[in-house]
C-alpha cells in the first residue's frame, strides 16, 4: 500500500458566488429550445455540434448527439431536487460512461460523478473458452462525491497553523479527525485508488487543500500489486506533487478573474463558450 498527502495554497470560490453561477448555468439551459433537432438559445442562435436525437427537449430520456462522437442522456431535471445527465462517449476503441449528479439547484447540496472507461474488447463476445479472460483488465470504474455544505463549512475554519514558517503550514497539515468533504475513488481489477480532499482557510483568504491518496492492490494480485508500488513509491510520489502544483497553478489562473465576475458578466461568457465552433476556438478571443 502507498499512502501520499500534499496540500496547495488556491484562491477561494465564495459560496454564493458559486451558487448563484449554478443557477445562472441552470437558467441558461433551460431556456434553450429545439427545433428540428437543433439546439436553439432563447434568441435563437444555434448551438453548433449538439442535436436533439431522441424523447423530448429537458426531459427524462432525451438524448442529445454532442460533435458526433458522444451521446448526452437526460436522467432528472428539476430545479427543486435533482439535476443528473448520463455521457456516453467512443474515441477509437476507447469506451466511456459518464453520470454526473447534482443535488440542489438552488443551494446545491451534493455532487456526484460515477463512470466506467473500457478498451480493445471488453464488451466483445466470448470466444469458445468462454468469456475474454482480459477484459477485466482493460476496463476501469471511478466515483467522485462532494458534499457541499461540509466543504463550506471546512473552508471556513482556520487552516491548522504548523511551525513559524508559512511553507511548512501549507505543506504540513495537522490530519483532520472528521471525514474529507470531498472522496474520489478509481477501481481496476490490479487495485483501488482512494482520494480525498479537505479544505481549510489560510490568513490570506485563499484555501489551503489537503489532499491525501491511497492505492492498494486487490483480490489474489494484492502481493503483486503491492511490490510493483513500492518499487514505484518515488515516482509516484513526484507525479501527485507535480500534478497537484500544476493543477493549483491553472486554477489560480483561472478562478480570480472568473469569481470577480457579476452574474450577467458570466452568462455573457457561458454562452460565447457555448456558440464556439472549431474554427473559432483556435482564433485567440482578442482577435475576435
Amino acid at each position: 500500500m502507498v499512502h501520499l498527502k500534499y496540500t496547495v495554497a488556491v484562491e477561494s470560490v465564495p459560496r454564493r458566488w458559486f451558487e448563484q453561477a449554478v443557477v445562472t448555468l441552470y437558467d441558461l439551459v433551460a431556456e434553450t429550445r429545439t427545433e428540428d433537432g437543433r439546439l436553439l438559445l432563447a434568441d435563437g442562435r444555434e448551438v453548433p455540434d449538439v442535436r436533439l436525437v431522441r424523447g423530448d427537449h429537458l426531459r427524462p430520456g432525451a438524448v442529445y448527439e454532442v460533435d458526433d462522437d458522444a451521446h448526452v442522456r437526460v436522467e432528472e431535471w428539476d430545479r427543486r431536487s435533482a439535476v443528473r445527465v448520463a455521457q456516453h462517449v467512443t474515441d477509437g476503441a476507447v469506451t466511456a460512461e459518464i453520470e454526473a449528479l447534482l443535488k440542489g439547484v438552488e443551494r446545491p447540496r451534493e455532487a456526484e460523478l460515477r463512470g466506467s472507461l473500457s478498451s480493445g474488447g471488453t464488451s466483445g463476445t466470448s470466444g469458445p473458452t468462454g468469456t475474454n479472460r482480459w477484459a477485466s483488465l482493460q476496463r476501469a470504474t471511478g466515483t467522485s462525491h462532494i458534499r457541499l455544505d461540509d466543504w463550506w463549512d471546512a473552508a471556513s475554519q482556520e487552516w491548522p497553523p504548523q511551525g513559524s514558517g508559512k511553507e511548512r503550514a501549507v505543506n504540513r497539515p495537522a490530519s483532520p479527525s472528521a471525514p474529507a468533504p470531498l472522496e474520489a475513488r478509481l477501481d481496476h481489477r490490479l487495485g483501488r485508488v482512494t482520494v480525498r480532499a479537505r479544505p481549510g482557510q489560510l490568513p490570506d483568504g485563499r484555501w489551503a487543500i489537503r489532499v491525501s491518496l491511497t492505492a492498494r492492490g486487490r483480490s489474489l494480485l494484492r502481493p503483486l500489486t503491492a511490490v510493483a508500488l513500492l518499487v514505484t513509491a518515488r515516482a509516484l510520489r513526484r507525479h501527485f506533487t507535480r500534478t497537484l502544483d500544476t493543477t493549483a497553478a491553472r486554477w489560480n489562473d483561472v478562478v480570480p478573474g472568473l469569481v470577480s465576475q457579476e452574474m450577467p458578466h458570466l452568462r455573457e461568457r457561458i454562452l460565447t463558450t457555448a456558440l464556439e465552433t472549431p474554427e473559432t476556438k483556435a482564433v485567440p478571443r482578442d482577435a475576435l
